[in-house]
């Protein structure tokens, strides 16, 4: 998808972590940056080793912080659209597949 598009060398330091993200917390733009938030979902216990209430939302604790040129976001915004696209099609292909079903799959 988006590693096609590149014309340039990139080179990976193996030394970055890698962050984990299932909440997007928020986004802003300063006129020179965009900034995104990134968090987890954690279901915490309570004290006492108690499970959270189920009326108690679920917390949600920062894992990154993004800041991007402008022309960064667009490619962003860009090549996640194309992989949402993908995904589509894919699930789109998948249900057509579940609903029918090709005659070469008769039995013998």
């Amino acid at each position: 998808m988006a590693d096609s598009q590149q014309k340039f060398k990139v080179f990976d330091n193996p030394s970055i972590g890698e962050l984990y993200a299932n909440k997007l917390i928020a986004t802003s733009f300063d006129g020179g940056a965009v900034s995104i938030t990134l968090g987890t979902t954690r279901f915490m216990p309570e004290e006492g080793g108690k499970s959270p209430k189920q009326d108690k939302p679920a917390s949600v604790y920062v894992t990154a912080r993004l800041a991007l040129s402008p022309g960064g976001a667009v490619e962003l915004a860009n090549a996640l659209g194309a992989m949402l696209n993908t995904l589509s099609d894919m699930q789109q292909k998948a249900k057509s597949a579940e609903t029918n079903p090709s005659s070469d799959t008769k039995p013998s």
